[in-house]
């Protein structure tokens, strides 16, 4: 007999497959959602060194540096993460990708580590810690990840189509439909190659990566990585506009966290561009209202 949660599990896929018009040998999605999902990448110049390539709330950033590339964060899924390469392939005209690095362990952050196979990647020694459920208990995941698709489907059956929302929420489903497809297909998760606990530096000729363990806060192992030579610091999912913190501060790592705000503040002047993990670019006065947020917190608690 087939147990219940294997049941439960065999029905969601067929779901999925009717949904997006795929079967095991096929792609995640059709080839209208196809062209689609083409249609809606975009590819942004931050500067010089810098594209940042993104696909509704999922992005990654590609530095380009004299011994070749280094790609921060790498997306939810190998099969959306295989366009960005291209594309960044296409607008610099090179692949030589020597480094990943993840702002966090998050399955969204490190899910298309597995493209860029010829590169290290570069994260913090939690990173293990939260990428660890996605793949150890993937019955669990594809139950997980079919609900949020179905739902994304259902807002878009209400939606006016080729809206700014529809194309919202088209996109969202995009990006969960292809993390389904890895954990259905059994694409392994790459952990770091290289990992850190309190600080590292990289320095690449023309272009050095400083960065450092900010303590649990969004995550296990959330980094900042700040680039001098390109005034620009990525931020991962710690805020977003206004300084909205994406921290649970009820167990976040105070004295970690302090120590990163201190060392983000010594920069502070040497700052123009922020990217945020989903690839909003904020601005330095996002940034300074964050800190501002995380150091009124520390003096409440300090006269308490």
């Amino acid at each position: 007999m087939i147990n219940k949660g294997l049941h439960i599990s065999l029905i969601l896929c067929v779901w999925l497959y009717s949904l997006s018009g795929c079967s095991s040998k096929q792609n995640t999605f059709n080839k209208i959602d196809s062209m689609k999902v083409d249609s809606l990448l975009r590819v942004q110049k931050i500067n010089s060194h810098t594209l940042l390539v993104n696909f509704g709330y999922d992005a990654i950033t590609a530095i380009e540096t004299d011994q070749g590339i280094v790609i921060v964060d790498s997306g939810i899924s190998t099969e959306l993460t295989a366009k960005y390469r291209k594309l960044i392939e296409n607008v610099l005209h090179k692949n030589d990708f020597i480094y990943v690095i993840n702002t966090h362990g998050h399955h969204d952050h490190i899910g298309g580590n597995t493209v860029f196979s010829e590169a290290k990647v570069i994260g913090h020694d939690n990173c293990s810690i939260d990428v660890s459920e996605r793949w150890t208990n993937p019955s669990k995941s594809m139950i997980s990840l079919s609900n949020i698709t179905e739902d994304y489907e259902q807002q878009l059956q209400q939606s006016a189509p080729n809206t700014a929302e529809w194309y919202d929420i088209f996109t969202q489903k995009i990006r969960y439909m292809c993390a389904y497809s890895d954990v259905r297909n059994q694409v392994p998760a790459r952990l770091p190659d290289i990992t850190f606990s309190d600080s590292m530096t990289l320095d690449l000729g023309d272009i050095v990566f400083e960065m450092i363990y900010f303590g649990k806060s969004h995550s296990n192992s959330d980094i900042v990585i700040y680039i001098p030579e390109l005034k620009l610091i990525f931020i991962g999912d710690l805020f977003s506009k206004s300084g909205r913190s994406g921290i649970n501060l009820a167990t976040m790592d105070d004295i970690r966290g302090m120590e990163a705000i201190v060392w983000i503040q010594k920069r502070m002047n040497r700052i123009e561009t922020v990217i945020e993990g989903h690839g909003q670019i904020l601005s330095i006065d996002d940034l300074k209202q964050f800190n501002n947020n995380i150091l009124s917190r520390h003096t409440v608690q300090n006269l308490d």
